[in-house]
């Protein structure tokens, strides 16, 4: 796979449990299930480069708490994202689902919410308290300003991540009010994926 097209991250996938659950994006073979705490890094910043250019994925949330801060940054990153390819490259596309993607922001928050957690979001564009995600964000946006078409291909990354994702985070929660909201946001993310792969 060429680095150029196959831009994710060592994060956008939900890692869930004491033992953690990884998700793996775009490859044929999933990696095994990482553990992720503060103190301890699963990947060495060496590892993350070949992470990223291999096309796997992982993500660290190993609470309830911690999936849900994890999962208000990413979908703040889709819409900034979105927001910056879409102002450089203009059409429909970005813009239709721009508006998706506030809504997923509000509907985690409001899961945020119910569990007295503070919004971890920047107000700014293309900042994240998240480091990993900052970091995605970054090789993100420098992969989609090379072209319209790597514009569109970052756009199918996302949402085929975002949809392994929420289906690792459904599969691994028994709250019924966060599996029914990842439900609705993985349909979503289905109706992107399509709308991205048809310009391609």
């Amino acid at each position: 796979m060429k680095k150029s097209t196959i831009i994710t991250s060592s994060i956008l996938a939900v890692v869930i449990g004491a033992a953690g659950v990884s998700a793996a994006v775009i490859t044929s073979t999933p990696p095994a299930p990482l553990a992720n705490t503060q103190a301890q890094q699963a990947l060495t910043e060496a590892d993350e480069v070949q992470a990223v250019e291999e096309g796997t994925v992982v993500a660290p949330a190993s609470t309830t708490e911690d999936l849900l801060l994890y999962l208000i940054e990413e979908e703040k990153l889709a819409h900034d994202v979105y927001t910056v390819l879409g102002e450089t490259w203009g059409g429909n596309t970005f813009s239709n689902i721009l508006g998706s993607e506030t809504s997923h922001q509000d509907q985690v928050l409001n899961l945020l919410n119910s569990y007295g957690l503070t919004d971890p979001r920047s107000s700014e564009i293309g900042v994240f308290v998240n480091p990993d995600l900052q970091s995605l964000y970054d090789q993100l946006i420098a992969q989609g300003m090379t072209s319209q078409a790597e514009a569109y291909k970052v756009g199918v990354l996302i949402e085929e991540t975002d949809i392994t994702d929420l289906t690792t985070a459904i599969n691994s929660t028994s709250d019924a009010t966060i599996v029914a909201t990842l439900e609705k946001l993985r349909s979503a993310s289905e109706s992107h994926l399509a709308a991205f792969s048809k310009k391609l």
